[in-house]
């Protein structure tokens, strides 16, 4: 028995005194995200939200098991803040970084049938040649989450919706109730949103990254922002697990029957479920706040060497180590050569020039050596 066969189906209820208390916690970490924005300049803000995105794309592409080129993205989301020139370019994840941009740019756009179908077209400027699908609208058969080989499958969910006019029935209950006004908190919407849109899994492909940009959306709604001040799903794909396992105890029902029940014992609760989204939008937050603490160093480090020559390779180089928390521990003469696309003695001479500008600070001796940047 899956969850949308429940008779009460799509009736959510949830446990008030135990989602309250969750909800004042997660409101008190994401409201300052919004002032801490307000303190920065344009091109400050755009280089915060650069960010976010980035951790955005990549990690939301990762939880469907896509990886993108992080430069590439990198370049699409520069070009599109219009706070650089990148000369990187993939078509899937070009087009991922416009929707992300897109569904935050235009809040006050009520998402109905031809919005969500427009966002799926946007989603795969390319057809797979491997796998046949429909792109731009629903799905006109059944919809099964499998795993496992041929012969032994598992079936760990079967969507609403076994025909196209049938899955825009449901469809139709979700957006009547999306775009109704309500006194209900946007953080629980948000949440309840997430969950009903991926159950209906209205779509061949692309659910959970359609389903994690309607909560978004619902969020940016919330704060009268159009600006990107988080990453959900980089909280999402850190606790993957966590997250496939409570969808499907949500989604699945162990009552043995194909008929609607007439005693749901709770099996509409998604009490367990909205504590988990709104624990994973605070960590997701308090993310947020490290990543506007990157952007301020990376800003005076620049204005404290506004001039100090740099070499090509020396300013990409030291950009990634600003951007990224991929070096914490300090970059190797083997990886500054790497990244630079150098030979080991130009690498050498580079890493000599910045040490002595005081720009980079060596730890370490021999083969274990490794230079930090001085930030600050």
């Amino acid at each position: 028995m899956w969850i949308w066969q429940l008779k009460d189906w799509p009736n959510f209820t949830y446990d008030k005194t135990i989602v309250i208390p969750k909800l004042e916690s997660c409101i008190q970490a994401v409201s300052p995200l919004k002032q801490l924005s307000e303190f920065l300049s344009l091109e400050q803000r755009l280089d915060w939200e650069a960010a976010i995105l980035l951790d955005e794309t990549l990690a939301s592409a990762k939880i469907e098991g896509e990886l993108y080129d992080r430069d590439s993205v990198r370049s699409s989301i520069v070009n599109k803040l219009g706070i650089g020139k990148g000369n990187k370019f993939n078509q899937q994840s070009d087009a991922m970084v416009e929707l992300l941009l897109s569904a935050i740019r235009t809040t006050e756009q009520q998402v109905n049938h031809d919005v969500i179908k427009q966002w799926h077209q946007m989603l795969f400027p390319v057809a797979p040649i491997i796998t046949p699908m429909t792109i731009g609208d629903y799905r006109d058969d059944t919809m099964q989450i499998v795993s496992g080989r041929y012969g032994k499958q598992q079936v760990h969910f079967e969507a609403p919706g076994a025909v196209n006019s049938e899955v825009e029935q449901e469809m139709e209950l979700f957006f009547d109730w999306l775009n109704a006004s309500s006194n209900e908190s946007t953080f629980i919407r948000a949440a309840i949103a997430k969950f009903w849109f991926v159950t209906i899994h209205p779509f061949d492909d692309g659910n959970g990254r359609l389903s994690r940009i309607i909560a978004e959306r619902c969020l940016a709604e919330a704060e009268h922002i159009n600006l990107r001040l988080f990453s959900l799903s980089s909280a999402f794909e850190s606790h993957r697990n966590e997250y496939y396992q409570l969808l499907e105890s949500h989604q699945r029902c162990e009552l043995g029957s194909n008929e609607k029940i007439v005693d749901e014992k709770n099996n509409l609760d998604l009490t367990a479920w909205i504590v988990w989204f709104l624990s994973m939008l605070e960590i997701a937050a308090i993310d947020a706040k490290k990543e506007f603490e990157r952007v301020m160093q990376t800003t005076r480090f620049w204005q404290k060497n506004q001039l100090t020559v740099f070499n090509t390779r020396q300013r990409k180089v030291i950009t990634k180590l600003l951007e990224t928390t991929d070096f914490s521990e300090g970059i190797s003469r083997k990886k500054y050569k790497a990244l630079a696309k150098t030979t080991d003695a130009t690498a050498a001479r580079d890493i000599g020039d910045l040490v002595e500008k005081e720009i980079l600070v060596p730890i370490g001796e021999g083969r274990s050596r490794r230079y930090l940047i001085q930030k600050s």
